[in-house]
């Protein structure tokens, strides 16, 4: 199969650049390939919004920007920052243009959010779905392109690389196991991030690390692993997969944290309270429970009247009503759990890798933006910009047809038999087990120690388990995994100093 600009992934990165490409070039093919279907990705679960600078009087880009400095522990990119920040209006009135609504106030102005390491409410939002409403608004913009194709549950193993030039993807039909190559003249990875390492999450099922992975065995530069994001309140329930988030905004509304024995805590660990940035309140929540027999702390949203809270968050409001919690007396048993990754593929401002070809955006890219920890809404936004910059940079040089490279291996080639889906799923589980244990909010040298032999055995038995068995979407999923989270540990290890979300209590 051929086509001229491929994409993999449909959340908002993918999307918005098929959308940019589609526009600028009319007569030329798009194709949109997903492991799942076309909505089940990270930009649907997104609640809290999107960060951008719109009331003038109160708040300026030189604001935004330095939040997301100070949020980021001095290692963001500043000239990447203040580009983000002033890009952010025109891109967002883009959105809007593709049919996407946000709530206004009765001023019919944007409704804005308060968040955490924000000086300035900055926040436009749809309620507490803001994610779904970009989605489904993208979505419908694209079915009104006939130049551009969604395929779903087609699952992309590895790139199509020669001579450090990327050419298209090897991929697997998810149903009927069928391998097929599609060349393509750009290729744009907006695979996600990597939340499916770790035992709890708020990332969705697809989030297995794929885009990183494959771009690690093609040659791209990869950095900042270590910087994984926790969120300080995902809703407590160890038998939810993944767990379920409350939004940063229900504290920015005034919600507040408190111990098992109901004293509140933030004000022991820092001046912003309940509003400091991730990290931060991550790390506290973490401290508290370690300190108690239960693995939660509570969220009181008391403050907060019924009718304000269905008005913002009726998608929380009926996830605490399933579990029996009626917010109006009880409290929201809360924990942190692996949220966003900071690092991720090397870009530039143009989305381009060191692989002449490939693009990469969203979660999956190193843009430079977040440094050692994102702040809050920033992600979203970081999609919409980038998405722009890679779709108007790749059509600039498009050439007239592909050179195919027809040698890509059979991966199925002498083998028989696909790998026990139990037995992948055991050592799934015993990876997600073991990084949360080791790489969580805080980490030392002897537990990183130990997951990197963890990690050195488990890769040697999966290169043993590859060469025996036929591939498989689960499979590689799992191969996926193992090698990132083998990156992760060993730049984790290469750390030396405690930054943002990366702590290590054996540093200073």
């Amino acid at each position: 199969m051929k086509t001229d600009f491929l994409v993999i992934g449909s959340g908002i990165a993918g999307l918005s650049f098929a959308l940019k490409v589609a526009e600028k070039q009319p007569e030329s093919s798009i194709t949109i390939i997903t492991k799942s279907s076309e909505t089940e990705g990270s930009t649907k679960h997104a609640q809290g919004g999107i960060a951008v600078v719109s009331d003038f009087d109160n708040d300026s880009f030189k604001n935004h920007v330095e939040d997301t400095i100070l949020a980021g522990d001095g290692l963001c990119n500043p000239e990447i920052v203040n580009f983000v920040v002033e890009q952010a209006p025109i891109r967002i009135k883009e959105l809007i243009n593709y049919g996407a609504n946000f709530d206004q106030d009765n001023k019919q102005k944007f409704n804005l959010a308060m968040e955490g390491g924000h000086s300035q409410k900055r926040i436009i939002h749809k309620q507490d779905c803001t994610g779904l409403e970009i989605v489904e608004s993208l979505l419908k913009r694209i079915k009104t392109y006939k130049n551009i194709q969604i395929i779903n549950h087609l699952f992309a193993l590895d790139l199509i690389v020669e001579n450090g030039s990327c050419f298209g993807v090897c991929a697997q039909e998810v149903n009927t196991c069928e391998i097929k190559n599609i060349f393509a003249k750009k290729t744009l990875l907006a695979t996600g991030g990597v939340g499916q390492v770790f035992q709890f999450t708020t990332n969705p099922l697809v989030s297995t690390a794929d885009g990183i992975a494959m771009a690690k065995r093609a040659g791209a530069n990869i950095s900042d692993m270590e910087f994984i994001q926790f969120h300080p309140t995902a809703l407590y329930n160890p038998y939810q997969s993944p767990s379920f988030l409350i939004s940063e905004a229900v504290r920015g509304k005034g919600a507040v944290l408190r111990k098992i024995n109901g004293i509140r805590f933030m004000k022991n660990y820092h001046k912003d309270e309940e509003i400091a940035t991730r990290d931060i309140v991550a790390r506290s929540i973490e401290t508290e429970i370690r300190k108690t027999i239960v693995n939660y702390v509570f969220l009181d949203c008391s403050t907060i009247s019924d009718y304000e809270f269905v008005k913002h968050f009726p998608n929380i409001k009926k996830q605490c009503e399933n579990l029996g919690l009626d917010l109006s007396t009880d409290s929201i048993p809360v924990m942190p759990a692996a949220h966003f990754l900071c690092g991720g593929i090397n870009t530039d401002i143009n989305g381009k890798t060191n692989i002449n070809n490939l693009y990469v955006c969203g979660e999956c890219a190193n843009t430079g933006l977040n440094g050692a920890n994102r702040l809050a809404s920033n992600s979203l936004l970081e999609s919409l910009v980038f998405s722009h910059q890679c779709a108007i940079d790749a059509i600039i040089d498009i050439k007239k047809d592909i050179e195919i490279y027809d040698n890509v291996l059979d991966k199925n080639e002498n083998k028989d038999h696909f790998y026990s889906l139990e037995k992948i799923k055991e050592k799934t589980v015993e990876i997600q087990k073991m990084m949360s244990k080791n790489i969580g909010i805080f980490t030392n040298n002897k537990l990183l120690n130990q997951a990197n032999l963890f990690m050195t055995k488990m890769e040697e038995d999966i290169l043993e388990i590859q060469q025996k068995f036929k591939v498989s979407v689960a499979l590689y999923q799992l191969i996926n995994m193992i090698m990132v989270c083998n990156v992760i540990i060993k730049q984790s290890l290469e750390r030396k100093e405690n930054k943002g979300v990366f702590f290590n209590t054996d540093l200073k």
